[in-house]
């Protein structure tokens, strides 16, 4: 299932962002970022047979990729071509504050960073909840019947069956299971932050400079926040209930000004496949007593 996620969000992202068609090049890339995600959590050893010496040389191969999609985009509006409206071109037309381009390195890493964003936790998102309605058949019926609507919206539309903003918009249930099931198992279960300042946690002394690493699970399983915290319960994120939950204590996507800027993209993009999974096929899990595990 995970390998099928995260060829089907790759795919996606590689479509809505950088406009590039099916074909071996977005094949190479799919297996090539595999390679560099790896590297994310890996020793730094630059040497070759590691882990990192492999993902760096992924990245490498990536860079060559990108740079040339660069050089096209570039070369159709010399041509003067329709502009494309992917993320390659908007970074193409981004200007700091001198009003000077953003330099290469600069719009590489920035893309790479938008594709590991946006592909490896939405892959383990949509696992969750594909593994989570192929066992509970009440928020399968519930979820099922909130996008057979969303589907009847489309057809009235007459937009050619498209979803749009205002069908992802009816999925609100939908969403709610997703934060439930974030909740409960978190994609990201942590991440590290620099201190700015020297202070003090629970009786911990935090000097200026030192990293701290956060981990999400400790807020979200925590009964003093969350009644029954075991439970599954998408109810919790019900408009009239979120106000009752701490800021800073759901943080599948981090929080205050350095929340996750694809929070929004993986929402959508979670909505869009789901709807079209859950509208065109049934599924049921191959280990039942593994899918029950938690």
């Amino acid at each position: 299932m995970v390998g099928l996620m995260k060829k089907i969000t790759f795919k996606v992202t590689c479509s809505l962002l950088f406009g590039l068609p099916e074909g071996q090049e977005k094949d190479a890339l799919l297996e090539d970022f595999a390679i560099a995600t790896k590297g994310l959590w890996a020793i730094p050893l630059n040497i070759p047979g590691t882990i990192f010496y492999k993902a760096m040389q992924a990245r490498g191969r990536i860079s060559k990729i990108l740079i040339n999609l660069m050089q096209n985009r570039r070369g159709e509006e010399d041509k003067n071509t329709s502009q494309k409206d992917d993320i390659i071109s908007v970074f193409l037309h981004l200007r700091d504050e001198a009003g000077e381009p953003l330099q290469v390195d600069e719009i590489i890493d920035n893309l790479i960073t938008l594709v590991v964003a946006s592909h490896d936790t939405t892959t383990i998102l949509l696992g969750l909840i594909l593994r989570h309605l192929s066992t509970d058949a009440k928020t399968f019926g519930e979820v099922l019947e909130e996008q057979k609507e969303v589907a009847k919206a489309v057809k009235a539309s007459g937009d050619e069956g498209r979803l749009t903003w205002s069908e992802i918009q009816m999925m609100k249930h939908t969403w709610r299971v997703a934060q439930e099931l974030m909740r409960l198992t978190p994609p990201v279960f942590g991440n590290f932050k620099c201190a700015s300042r020297d202070t003090t946690f629970d009786g911990f002394h935090i000097p200026k400079g030192w990293k701290v690493f956060w981990v999400s699970y400790a807020t979200h399983m925590d009964h003093n926040l969350f009644e029954d915290p075991n439970k599954f319960d998408p109810s919790r994120f019900e408009s009239s209930k979120k106000s009752s939950i701490p800021p800073y204590t759901y943080i599948p996507f981090g929080a205050g000004p350095r929340i996750c800027p694809g929070l929004e993209f993986a929402r959508v993009e979670v909505l869009l496949i789901i709807h079209h999974f859950i509208t065109n096929y049934t599924w049921t899990p191959i280990h039942q007593e593994r899918a029950h595990k938690t």
